[in-house]
């Protein structure tokens, strides 16, 4: 194989050329652990008084992370930035929307995780790792993270948390949740609530998993995690947040012809989206966590579609909404004012198609 031109050039080299340039690469190590980064990049911030909610992947489960990644999302406001649930496709998906001028590592407060399953915590490390060294002030981030989460990565990784760590650590657990925690957390001005899941994240272990509920000044939004529809479920978020403007459904199956109870703590299912608009009126309900089976463009529509002829014939006022990843949606004034497609996928194009047809 012909060598390069770089090789060549090298090789030409005289030795304090050469050390010129392990100099230079020493130099610029010592900066980059320096917690503070000089001149960071800075992405456009959403307008005073508004939230955007940016889907980093639209799938989830282990077959979805084969499928193409599960990669939570952006909570993003004027002043505040925290990224949820960091899945195994959160990382380049970040760095795209940063080619883009959509995204910095410099506005990211707060790192957070419901449980302790990969799909939701996978690309964790180097999302944190971007946050704390591109910090553009002194100010300490956080990691937010339900009670199993909390253990395990103070123990796996002890080298990020702690006094002496980049990040501080932050436990959040609703009164029902199996482990100690704060109800809530503000970060800048996002206020975090946890709300209780019924979910399995580890053997003999179905409690201890949170959902979310963002409070902006644009309105609430609840973000149901994994979790089955467990009983009292609706009416604990509801005193956390009687009438929020969107929910992010982690509906990610059917069994329309099955008798309920796919699992006892798995997933909502699609049966579960009118019950949930019923008891909350939410103004919409995006669905996000597709499993590969259920990941195909015509099963998001066709649950879409379906989904809101049941609303609309029982008089609710709630919109369903699909997703794919890099879907921006901006809220106002408790309503969806914007919404577009910043990533490409296999699924963007349908999707779009859809929410601009319906005007959602």
């Amino acid at each position: 194989m012909p060598e390069s031109d770089v090789a060549m050039r090298l090789r030409a080299a005289s030795d304090d050329e050469l050390l010129s340039i392990l100099a230079a690469a020493d130099a610029a190590d010592i900066a980059m652990r320096h917690p503070l980064v000089a001149d960071p990049p800075r992405a456009a911030r959403p307008a005073p008084g508004t939230c955007e909610v940016v889907l980093l992947g639209a799938l989830g489960c282990r077959y979805g992370m084969l499928a193409g990644g599960a990669g939570g999302h952006l909570v993003r406001t004027a002043a505040t930035t925290v990224l949820v649930d960091p899945g195994p496709a959160a990382l380049g998906l970040l760095l795209q929307l940063a080619e883009q001028g959509l995204f910095a590592w410099s506005e990211l407060d707060a790192v957070a995780v419901t449980h302790f399953h990969p799909d939701h915590y996978s690309d964790l490390i180097p999302c944190l790792e971007g946050m704390a060294s591109h910090a553009a002030t002194p100010d300490r981030k956080l990691v937010l993270v339900n009670p199993t989460t909390a253990e395990r990565f103070a123990a796996f990784s002890p080298y990020h948390v702690g006094q002496d760590g980049m990040v501080d650590l932050v436990t959040l657990a609703h009164p029902a949740t199996d482990g100690p925690g704060e109800a809530s957390v503000r970060v800048g001005d996002l206020v975090l609530h946890a709300t209780p899941a019924l979910h399995l994240e580890e053997r003999g272990c179905t409690g201890s998993a949170i959902g979310l509920i963002y409070e902006s000044a644009a309105g609430a939004i609840w973000y149901t995690s994994d979790t089955t529809l467990a009983p009292d479920l609706l009416h604990q978020v509801a005193v956390i947040s009687p009438a929020p403007v969107l929910v992010i459904a982690h509906a990610d199956a059917s069994n329309i012809d099955r008798a309920p109870g796919r699992a006892e703590a798995c997933h909502l299912e699609t049966r579960d989206v009118p019950v949930i608009a019923a008891a909350l009126r939410p103004r919409q309900v995006l669905i996000q966590h597709y499993d590969a089976a259920y990941s195909g463009v015509d099963y998001r529509i066709a649950q879409a579609v379906w989904l809101q002829r049941q609303l609309d014939r029982s008089g609710l006022p709630t919109r369903v909404l699909p997703s794919a990843s890099g879907l921006r949606l901006v809220l106002s004034n408790g309503q969806i004012i914007d919404h577009a497609i910043v990533l490409d996928s296999e699924a963007a194009f349908a999707v779009a198609g859809y929410l601009h047809t319906t005007g959602r």
